[in-house]
């Protein structure tokens, strides 16, 4: 994979190289030149400057919490980068390409299936990973957390695969589950089998591609 010639990753550096790689084994680099990229969580703006200043797409990156926007302007400045708080039903940002929305669903409390429908609605690709509850049950399993790479209520909630793609089967999407050990890093996991075992585990989690085949222009 190419570096850029900003600031490395010290987060989970591994993890998130892996993610990209995977991805550009799925599409070639030049597939996301000029693509309108939206980029949810991206806590240290590692991601969405990568998709920036190597595969020239155009990016905007979303972040939460306002200490991790003054780093990430600090680290990427030719990155755009808003402050929001995602877990609404709203939708403000407009129509993309593409859409990374890694890590985020998970520290959702309250509007899991609006943010869900929302992306879906808003872009033509979606790339969606998040740590996933192991139940056969189509539920969310809700947890104390805190952090600055956490929920912003301090309380998140993990889907089952049910849950997921409940919603992706409602809205009349093609998505592909992918539980591939290329993804893993460090204690991250996707290769592990469901099993109904209504453990949490922090570090076990999909990752879907999305397409939206309904035919709009982002804008």
């Amino acid at each position: 994979m190419k570096e850029t010639n900003s600031k490395p990753s010290t987060y989970h550096s591994e993890w998130q190289h892996n993610r990209i790689e995977f991805i550009l084994s799925l599409h070639s680099p030049d597939f996301f030149k000029g693509k309108k990229i939206l980029e949810l969580g991206s806590f240290n703006g590692y991601i969405g400057n990568y998709f920036a200043e190597v595969l020239e797409s155009d990016v905007t990156s979303i972040e939460g919490r306002s200490e991790n926007v003054s780093i990430i302007k600090n680290d990427y400045p030719l990155l755009k980068v808003e402050c929001r708080d995602l877990d609404t039903p709203e939708w403000i940002f407009g129509k993309y390409d593409v859409i990374i929305n890694f890590g985020l669903y998970y520290h959702l409390e309250n509007y899991h299936k609006e943010h869900l429908i929302n992306c879906i609605n808003n872009c033509n690709l979606m790339f969606f990973e998040t740590v996933v509850h192991d139940s056969f049950e189509s539920e969310i399993f809700f947890r104390s957390e805190s952090g600055n790479d956490q929920s912003l209520s301090n309380k998140g909630g993990a889907p089952s695969t049910s849950y997921v793609e409940n919603i992706l089967k409602e809205s009349n999407c093609k998505f592909v589950k992918h539980c591939n050990s290329r993804l893993n890093g460090g204690a991250h996991h996707y290769d592990w089998e469901d099993r109904d075992s209504k453990v949490a585990d922090g570090h076990a989690r999909r990752f879907w591609v999305i397409e939206n085949e309904t035919d709009f222009t982002p804008g």
